[in-house]
């Protein structure tokens, strides 16, 4: 390795345990520092599915890869094993000495085995209404291949064990995070609060699922694969660009593995087979955790109306030279506006949008868009602009890593109301934010120009700080 710097690599992943830190530091609000764990995690989660993916990918060049990078991918590999493990082991404690807190406060997360009748009522109640419809167990036979398990997901590896006759059974059960919440309320006494992981809840009603096997014993002990989710898009010049990102999305579905996670408790037996299954060699991370896996969902935590636990919400402050109701262009015509987010409200930007979409004059809209919100109030303003007659030229970044599908999904929407949308260039990747207003007024023409650091997109912008120039500035 070269010792003349660090690899970016192992750099990163001091700036991941940075956020750490946060998660311990005790003047920090308490839940606020549960979600440092939660974004630490959902951090590490895409740095193995891209960056370490990619050194996996470059170590099978062996010599070659040490002078593409600079140092060896095989040892750069093997050292974030041993920092990823040492933070885990960190990652451990903090949660730990956070539960205990969290207690100390009247709020206790419970396990499937430390509830009284009533919750025991309610989780019954709750299994059967909201969940078991939910759950497809997949038997793990020794000569069948796994189903593709979804990355980043969560599953159940269920053991089921007969003592009589010492058969042993093997399932697989996705814990489905994504349509029900990971967290749920359980009814206390007026003081104390209970909360209980769905992974719970679905190991209180195992039985239910498994009753046609014949079995003493079960249990489920979670698993968690991360896969190689970098794209490649081959360059045929016969297929159009968005169909080979759309087949390279299919490809990301079934990408090698690059770290596993397991409960430290799962039977050895059980392990074995699902590592076997999985193909997972000596070369990936495997990680022996604790019995949850996926503290991202930590970011989603109910909230509990205890007010100390938060931190204050911050309330954007309107720039001071615009004025509800009074146009936005005109103040940009006079003096350039500088809005910083999350400190200013980003409806400035989309009521400059509205404003240039109905505003006669104006005759062209043109606009980068990279990530988008989910219900996009900037899009909406762009379809108006067009169904008001106005010329709207996007440039949409179809390699927005994990936002492609969604970028996809926008460029149909705009291509079928009549906005003219340029996707991204092969080979280049667009990183500007920038948006073109232009309006003709007497035969004089204005230009109105957006120049942004962040995305245009209203929910992140309540949460990273970015700048936004608004100006009619040649220059």
């Amino acid at each position: 390795m070269n010792k003349s710097y660090i690899p970016k690599e192992i750099s990163w992943l001091s700036f991941n345990e940075r956020v750490l830190q946060e998660a311990e530091n005790k003047e920090v609000p308490l839940i606020e520092r549960f979600k440092f764990l939660g974004i630490y995690s959902n951090n590490l989660d895409e740095y193995f599915r891209v960056r370490v993916a990619t050194l996996k990918r470059l170590s099978l060049y062996g010599a070659k890869s040490k002078n593409i990078l600079g140092y060896n991918p095989k040892a750069t590999l093997k050292k974030i094993q041993e920092i990823v493990i040492s933070q885990n082991t960190k990652f451990e404690k903090i949660y730990t000495r956070l539960l205990k807190e969290l207690s100390n406060h009247k709020v206790h997360i419970l396990n499937e085995k430390q509830l009284n009748p009533e919750q025991i009522d309610f989780v019954t109640n709750y299994f059967h209404k909201e969940v078991r419809n939910r759950l497809m167990p997949f038997m793990i036979e020794r000569d069948s291949d796994l189903p593709n398990l979804t990355d980043d997901a969560i599953y159940l590896a269920v053991y089921l064990f007969k003592k009589e006759s010492l058969k042993k059974r093997y399932a697989l059960l996705e814990v489905p995070t994504g349509i029900l919440p990971r967290f749920i309320q359980l009814p206390g006494k007026k003081e104390e609060k209970y909360i209980i992981f769905l992974d719970d809840i679905i190991r209180f009603g195992l039985k239910d699922i498994f009753f046609i096997f014949d079995f003493d014993e079960i249990s489920a002990y979670t698993i968690k694969l991360t896969k190689d989710a970098e794209l490649e898009i081959a360059d045929d010049i016969s297929e159009s660009y968005i169909d080979k990102l759309s087949k390279s999305l299919q490809q990301r579905k079934k990408g090698t593995p690059v770290r596993f996670i397991y409960d430290r408790c799962i039977p050895p037996d059980l392990l074995k087979i699902i590592k076997q299954k999985l193909n997972i060699g000596s070369d990936d991370v495997v990680i022996a955790s604790n019995r949850y896996h996926n503290f991202k969902d930590f970011m989603k935590f109910p909230n509990l109306g205890i007010k100390e636990f938060y931190n204050e919400e911050l309330i954007p402050v309107p720039h001071r030279d615009i004025v509800q109701g009074k146009s936005i262009l005109s103040v940009i015509k006079k003096k350039d506006l500088m809005l910083y987010f999350p400190y200013h409200p980003f409806d400035h930007f989309i009521d400059m949008l509205r404003e240039a979409s109905i505003d006669p004059a104006v005759e062209s809209i043109q606009i980068t868009l990279y990530r988008l919100a989910r219900n996009s109030s900037v899009i909406n303003a762009l379809l108006n602009a067009v169904r008001n007659g106005k010329d709207v030229t996007t440039v949409v970044e179809l390699q927005a890593r994990f936002d492609e599908e969604a970028n996809i999904n926008w460029g149909n929407k705009l291509l079928n109301e009549g906005v003219k949308v340029i996707y991204g260039v092969p080979g280049l990747k667009e990183h500007s934010k920038l948006c073109l207003i232009t309006r003709i007024k007497d035969d004089i023409t204005e230009h109105y120009a957006a120049v942004g650091t962040g995305n245009f997109n209203k929910d992140t912008a309540r949460i990273y700080t970015d700048h936004l120039l608004l100006t009619t500035n040649k220059k």
